[in-house]
């Protein structure tokens, strides 16, 4: 993530099957978010107030919640519900960074 968020944004996520979605955003090649359950619906009341309607708009809807993070605005609903249009490996050098 951190070599491809420079001048952007990314929202990765991870469907853990145990523990739920887990999500990590990195911006211009920082990670800024880590360990976050996107479209699970839970925010602590001091969260800011973009966090707490995201939760409340995106409960139950992992994968548009982390499109919403990630700040792109999909003019359908076809990336969300498929199916997909390519499946892509990645070199195992990408994978966890």
């Amino acid at each position: 993530m951190t070599r491809v968020s420079p001048g952007t944004v990314c929202y990765a996520m991870y469907a853990n099957p145990k523990s739920g979605n887990q999500g990590r955003v990195t911006r211009d090649g920082d990670f800024t978010a880590w360990d976050t359950h996107p479209g699970g619906g839970y925010v602590a009341s001091d969260e800011p107030s973009d966090e707490i309607l995201a939760a409340y708009l995106y409960h139950g809807h992992a994968l548009a919640y982390c499109c919403a993070g990630a700040g792109l605005r999909l003019t359908d609903a076809r990336p969300i519900i498929g199916p997909p249009d390519t499946w892509l490996r990645l070199p195992d050098r990408d994978y966890w960074s």
